[in-house]
């Protein structure tokens, strides 16, 4: 069990890594090339890592039930984030267009390398797998990659800071940058008790049910 945690947790690694320099790579093509000049255009997790969101709560998620505790409040469903991409919006050529752009490049990454992946699952699938062989082992990591992905995509795109979706979010409603800062201040709180007494975490579920049926009827071959 300890270590499915550890795998779990580097499939989370290597997803939030390609969201941000997916965030990186789209900033520089709408002009901004700050975060590519402070080494965030990398797939590098150590040049992502947020302590909160990318060590503690993961860790806490994935590893607090391997302690037993019945009590704990965040196990049981692995979400996190990363450092914030560092975007001076004064270089975009569109502001509202491309912050929005820039901001869904991360959620788009992750469903795009979910599918990448299932395609690989897919292809393995045509060829004879004993249980219990590296290759059945590798497949359930490959799983547990593209489940992560596409988490990880829906996730940030609830309208609630750090998360990406706040900015589609402050765009769509021309949220004044006050009233966004705000919010931020209190995103994380917020995040936990919705996590913990809304209906977000079986939405999410819901949504990566169906995430998963649309990418599988579509590699019917």
């Amino acid at each position: 069990m300890l270590v499915d945690g550890i795998i779990l947790y580097l499939c989370f690694l290597i997803s939030l890594s390609f969201h941000e320099c997916a965030h990186a790579w789209m900033a520089q093509r709408c002009g901004d090339s700050t975060a590519k000049l402070l080494g965030r255009l990398t797939l590098n997790p150590l040049a992502h890592i947020d302590m909160l969101g990318t060590v503690i709560i993961p860790a806490l998620m994935i590893f607090l039930p391997l302690l037993g505790s019945s009590a704990a409040a965040l196990s049981g469903f692995i979400i996190g984030w990363a450092r914030p991409v560092p975007v001076n919006p004064n270089n975009f050529r569109n502001y509202r267009r491309d912050d929005n752009l820039v901001s869904l490049a991360g959620p788009v990454s992750n469903l795009l390398l979910g599918f990448a992946i299932l395609v690989i699952i897919r292809l393995m699938s045509l060829i004879p797998i004993e249980n219990g062989s590296f290759l059945a082992q590798f497949m359930h990591v490959l799983l547990n990659l593209t489940f992560i992905n596409i988490l990880l995509a829906w996730f940030n795109l609830v309208p609630v800071p750090p998360l990406d979706g706040s900015h589609l979010l402050k765009n769509f409603t021309s949220m004044g940058w006050e009233t966004y800062m705000w919010l931020s201040r209190y995103g994380i709180i917020i995040l936990i008790l919705a996590l913990n007494f809304t209906p977000l975490q079986r939405i999410l579920t819901q949504l990566i049910v169906y995430t998963l049926k649309v990418m599988t009827f579509l590699l019917r071959f």
